[in-house]
Formats: C-alpha cells, sequence, structure tokens
C-alpha cells in the first residue's frame, strides 16, 4: 500500500519525482509559468527522459581514444539507433492494427485528433457539439480532485450537451500500480461498469494492488469470475498502451490533462476553466 499522496492545490498536474518535496509556492518559485491554449497556466509533469536519449548523453560525454575508442562509440551509436527506430516501428505497427479494427467497424464517431473510439468509456451523445478528452492515471491524485470535484460540476451543468470520453494515461515510471489499475477499469468496462469502478478506484489510490482491484470489482457488482481472467490476462494492456500514445501524438505530457474539442487544458484545472472553454465550443456551434 503506497503512502497518502500530497493534497494537489487548484490547476495542478502532476510532476516528476525529483519535484515532489518541497511546498507549491518554492515549486512555482522555481518553475516558469508556460503559456496554455487556454491562457491558464497549470503545472503538469514531464516524462521521464527516454532511454535511447540518456544512453546518447552517456556516449557523448565520454572522450574517444583512439582508432578502438571510435569504433566503440560508433557501434555504441548505431545500437542506440537501430534500438529507437524499432521502438518508433512497434507503435506504427500498433496503430496499423488500430487502423485495421476501425476498417471493420470499430471506428468511433465524433472522434478527435486522439483518436478517441466508441471502444473508450464515455458519458454523453456521439454527435454532442463539445467532446471532452481525460487522460488520466488512476494512482495521480490530482486527477483523484478532479473526478471528485470538477467532474461531477460538469455533468451537473452541461449533460446531454457534451461526451466525456476517458482515456488512460498511466504513469508508469512513477506509479507502479497505474498500469495494472488501468487494465482493470477497462475490465470494467466490459461489464458496463465503468464509472462505477471509476470513482471506487480514486477513492481508494492509496490500495491499487492486484487483490484490491479484484475486490473492488466485487464490491461494484461485477462477475468476479470474468473480471479476474480478464485481468490476469493482461489483455487489456494494449489498450492502454495505444490510450498513451494518442495522448502523446495530441500534446499530452501530464496528468491530468483533457481535450475539449481538440484544445488542450494541461492540469487539474477548475470548474470555471471548463465552464468558459465549453461555453466558447457551444457558442462556436450556434
Amino acid at each position: 500500500m503506497r503512502e497518502n499522496e500530497p493534497q494537489p492545490g487548484p490547476g495542478q498536474g502532476e510532476r516528476g519525482p525529483d519535484e515532489e518535496s518541497g511546498s507549491e509556492e518554492e515549486r512555482r518559485q522555481q518553475e516558469p509559468a508556460e503559456s496554455q491554449s487556454s491562457g491558464a497556466t497549470p503545472e503538469a509533469e514531464t516524462p521521464a527522459e527516454p532511454v535511447a536519449e540518456l544512453v546518447s548523453e552517456k556516449v557523448a560525454e565520454r572522450q574517444p581514444e583512439g582508432l578502438g575508442r571510435h569504433l566503440l562509440t560508433a557501434g555504441i551509436s548505431a545500437a542506440v539507433l537501430l534500438f529507437a527506430l524499432a521502438f518508433f516501428m512497434a507503435g506504427f505497427g500498433a496503430h496499423a492494427l488500430l487502423d485495421e479494427d476501425d476498417d471493420d467497424g470499430g471506428g468511433g464517431d465524433g472522434a478527435t485528433a486522439a483518436n478517441a473510439s466508441d471502444d473508450d468509456p464515455a458519458w454523453g451523445p456521439e454527435d454532442a457539439a463539445v467532446i471532452i478528452e481525460e487522460f488520466a492515471d488512476f494512482e495521480c491524485p490530482f486527477c483523484g480532485r478532479h473526478a471528485a470535484e470538477t467532474l461531477p460540476q460538469i455533468r451537473e451543468a452541461y449533460g446531454d450537451r457534451v461526451r466525456y470520453i476517458y482515456r488512460d494515461y498511466p504513469l508508469s515510471n512513477m506509479h507502479q500500480f497505474a498500469q495494472k489499475a488501468a487494465e482493470a477499469a477497462q475490465c470494467a468496462h466490459e461489464q458496463g461498469l465503468f464509472w462505477e469502478y471509476h470513482d471506487v478506484l480514486f477513492e481508494h489510490q492509496g490500495a491499487l494492488a492486484v487483490p484490491d482491484l479484484k475486490r473492488y470489482a466485487q464490491d461494484v457488482g461485477m462477475d468476479a469470475g470474468d473480471f479476474d481472467d480478464c485481468l490476469d490476462s493482461g489483455k487489456n494492456a494494449r489498450e492502454v498502451l495505444l490510450d498513451l500514445q494518442d495522448g502523446q501524438q495530441a500534446g499530452v505530457t501530464g496528468t491530468p490533462a483533457f481535450l475539449v474539442n481538440d484544445l488542450l487544458l494541461s492540469g487539474a484545472q477548475p470548474f470555471e476553466q471548463f465552464q468558459v472553454v465549453i461555453d466558447q465550443a457551444l457558442a462556436a456551434q450556434e
């Protein structure tokens, strides 16, 4: 079980491990504000530096000595390039598979730039004038605050005028249970109980190990056998990965992050900020 996360302030997103200590005011003094498309300047987490870049930096720091050292450096650089190319092709192949599924009828109406489909958990009509996509991590305390405070206000205020889609963005380098929790939520979605399960996971962010995930499934009324088989199989790992890749392509750099008709909002924005953006989007449709 994890220790309790610090309580986030308004307009914050999750930061890297090296920034978790110190007061919120000290972090604000140390970090320059970054302008968002909406005009807000929330904090957002930046993912860890890719492995290939770290290796390249280490190679660049070493000073070659003689022909042998030059050859060794060239060999390592080539290996790094091959690794990066393989990683890119793997992601390309995964999206190619998804495109094939869409060609067979798996694509969703009303999709945004992040390629959301009707396979993603959502509420609201598919033809709504405003589509909101949330990219979140079940262990992220800022996502938990949004789920408890802001999301209910959005649903109450706008109802069927918006479509709200949940996308997975697990920060596995920071949160050891985030990936499996995301897969578990997809299993809940298969049984039509995603939002009930979503709320329970955010209410119990300090206890998201596999036994906990299975217990919560029973608590919300799922078929325990089917859920356990789904979670143990790991079959939803691919779906989670595709959400993560779509988020990165859309410019997501931390959690929570939101696309409101393709306008990116980063951090745990207050309801008032969503209200401004949603009202503008609705007015543009009139």
